[in-house]
């Protein structure tokens, strides 16, 4: 998948967790904190939906950060290691450290909730591809779920109809927040057939 495929796919997973994530850990702050957190959030889980291509040298996440990408790139094939279950593990058990270490610092939760929501959604997409994955490195087997080729059209209007449900989610979370956390029904007055 592309690059723009995979900041959507981020971005997709994140919007749907996002009201378990506020209602876990930052219900109480307040609410300037709040965005603050919740963009840290997202700018994290775009950066995790793209930095598994990071073994690509011609990839975009390799080419904003190429002295990490030297050494993925030179230790592992593209679509394995850092397509795997092993790496999500590593990356799991990384995050639960820096978590604990921190005393559950809010904003360290929404960098690594972020991120692995965004990596998890990268492997996620990959299955979709004709390439596959190596999900169950170090075994070589590619695993696919699908068969959309990367760049083609197909892969464009799967784009297209997941940017209509990040717009969809985006404006659901929104009635949500405001509804659930300040009490405002904004569905409340609108009446879609009078009844007399």
């Amino acid at each position: 998948m592309t690059k723009e495929t995979h900041s959507s796919g981020g971005f997709l997973i994140a919007l749907i967790v996002l009201n378990s994530f506020i209602e876990n850990f930052l219900i109480n702050y307040n609410i300037y904190y709040k965005i603050f957190l919740i963009v840290i959030y997202f700018y994290f889980a775009n950066l995790g939906s793209l930095f598994p291509d990071i073994d690509l040298k011609s990839s975009f996440i390799s080419k904003r950060h190429p002295f990490i990408a030297k050494h993925f790139g030179r230790h592992f094939r593209h679509r394995s290691f850092t397509h795997s279950l092993i790496c999500v593990l590593i990356l799991f058990l990384i995050c639960k450290i820096l978590i604990s270490i921190s005393s559950l610092n809010v904003a360290i939760v929404s960098i690594c909730y972020g991120f692995l929501f965004g990596y998890i959604s990268h492997l996620l997409l990959d299955l979709l591809t004709k390439e596959g994955i190596e999900l169950f490195f170090p075994l070589k087997t590619n695993i696919k779920v699908f068969f959309i080729k990367t760049g083609s059209k197909a892969e464009k209007i799967f784009y297209k109809v997941l940017k209509v449900i990040v717009v969809f989610f985006v404006f659901y979370n929104i009635y949500i927040i405001l509804n659930n956390y300040y009490h405002i029904d904004i569905f409340k007055n609108i009446k879609l057939f009078k009844i007399k």
